[in-house]
């Protein structure tokens, strides 16, 4: 019973983790960024007009966010 009760706890936090795996910067383009080696070949660290940085072309690069 208390292997049991282990294992379930155990997966209910791998459960409550997964969503948060997710998260954090690709390097794709406009993912947050702070440098030019966060971002993947091809893009720039670029600061947005909103203060932003993300990962950009550097030729007028536009990103959506929420």
């Amino acid at each position: 019973m208390d292997r049991c009760r282990r294992l379930c706890g155990l997966a209910l936090l791998v459960l409550l983790a997964l969503p948060f795996a997710g998260c954090g910067s690709t390097g794709e383009e406009c993912d947050s960024c702070s440098s030019d080696g966060d971002c993947k070949n091809g893009l720039v660290c670029s600061t947005f007009t909103d203060g932003s940085k993300r990962c950009g072309t550097g030729l007028g690069t536009s990103c959506r966010v929420r």
